[in-house]
């Protein structure tokens, strides 16, 4: 309780009361507004708390009363300063100890990426440095709002970016476009420039929806790369019937072709297997900032072994990180073994390769309709190959062409130009 703590602040004594007249001694006592506390009676004699304060005002009492004080007990900060006034290294370790947290607390020491997806914490990390925004870098120098801009600058994909400083730590927040390839790259042709739409394959269109532009494709037909699909312009007839101008637009169309996908894919059936055996060997080590000290592995050398290295950052708290990493490196020792799959499970694993690769067609917007794969097993290899028959958008944008007749709405000269 806040008492308590003010109590040993200020500090206190137990004490013992004995002699003529103890209980007048308490009475002068409440008249004169000296506290006392905890009084217990034990064989003609009082046990009581007082405060130094209080005790130092006794002395006239305990004579006019007769009585006597023995101190049983001395509690709190006063009396604990006292006993460590000899111990000046130890006090002065303290005060250095304050005065070093206090100059670490005024730097970053460490950086911390959350919400990133397809870029890794390192690669973001390396960029900031390329910024200069580094570990240990004064968090006076930290401009969170140009850190945020040039994230967004940097990568094309982080449509959303925020930093802030918590402790001595940097927390970046990030959200990436997750949009498919093609989503991306109609978001980035959007302009007000005319432009039509092309196939970028080869293709059987199975649907058409055109929203702006010029239709050149019917369903069914076949396309090659560079086939004009659907263009940016739209004509304007006389009353004779014949084109007296264009109105120029940015072709928007939903598009999709049929398309085949080659595959293959082979292995060996002979392979390399690891077996651990339990045998491990551990080292230990820090890092301080860009330098680290590594202990050697004095009990095991192994010759073939995994690596494994777990990292402990010092902190106080949950954001107050200090420039000190802790690092425990762990080996396991392995031998290889040739192993051989048998005909089942080479298929099987052709198998699982082959829906892996469906799974990221299907992640793309493809629509697999047709399985031509066939999965032959030898007695050397396992091979998948064959074609994948699919439908998928299909079309790219290109500048359309200008011609030389003017568009509604124009003047001559305003609409006169070279051909893009």
């Amino acid at each position: 309780m806040l008492i308590d703590k003010v109590k040993y602040l200020q500090g206190y004594v137990r004490v013992r009361l004995y002699g003529y007249a103890p209980e007048r001694f308490l009475n002068l006592c409440s008249s004169r507004n000296i506290l006392i506390w905890n009084l217990e009676y034990h064989e003609e004699q009082y046990e009581f708390c007082i405060s130094i304060r209080g005790f130092k005002q006794l002395k006239p009492i305990l004579k006019k009363t007769r009585t006597k004080l023995v101190i049983i007990e001395r509690t709190g900060f006063p009396f604990a300063l006292r006993r460590y006034r000899k111990r000046k290294l130890f006090f002065a370790g303290i005060v250095l100890c304050c005065a070093l947290l206090y100059t670490m607390s005024l730097f970053v020491w460490k950086i911390e990426v959350n919400g990133n997806l397809h870029e890794t914490d390192s690669n973001i990390i390396k960029f900031l440095e390329g910024k200069q925004v580094y570990h240990g870098l004064l968090k006076s120098k930290i401009d969170c709002e140009k850190i945020e801009e040039e994230l967004r600058a940097g990568y094309e994909d982080i449509i959303w970016a925020s930093a802030k400083l918590s402790g001595t730590m940097l927390v970046i927040d990030i959200q990436e476009n997750l949009a498919t390839n093609q989503q991306a790259a109609e978001q980035q042709s959007k302009s007000d420039e005319p432009s039509d739409l092309v196939a970028d394959k080869e293709a059987q269109v199975y649907s058409i929806l055109t929203r702006s532009g010029t239709p050149k494709v019917e369903k069914g037909a076949v396309v090659k790369p560079g086939d004009l699909l659907v263009e940016g312009k739209n004509p304007v007839m006389n009353d004779a019937g014949e084109v007296a101008n264009y109105q120029y637009c940015v072709s928007d169309a939903d598009i999709l072709g049929i398309t085949s996908y080659t595959y293959h894919d082979a292995f060996p059936l002979k392979y390399e297997d690891k077996v651990f055996t339990g045998r491990e060997s551990s080292s230990y080590g820090f890092r301080i900032l860009q330098g680290q000290f590594q202990a050697p592995h004095f009990l095991h050398k192994f010759q073939k072994y995994d690596t494994i290295t777990d990292e402990y950052d010092l902190k106080i708290g949950e954001a107050f990180y200090l420039p000190l990493v802790f690092v425990r490196e762990t080996q396991k020792e392995y031998q290889t073994e040739t192993k051989q799959y048998t005909k089942k499970e080479a298929t099987s694993l052709a198998e699982q390769k082959l829906d892996e690769f469906c799974k990221e067609l299907a992640e793309k917007g493809v629509q697999i309709i047709e399985n031509n794969v066939m999965i032959v097993t030898d007695g050397k290899s396992c091979t998948a190959s064959g074609t994948l028959k699919v439908i998928e958008p299909i079309g790219t944008r290109r500048a359309t062409s200008i011609t030389d007749q003017p568009q509604e709405g124009q003047i001559e000269d305003e609409s006169d130009g070279d051909s893009n």
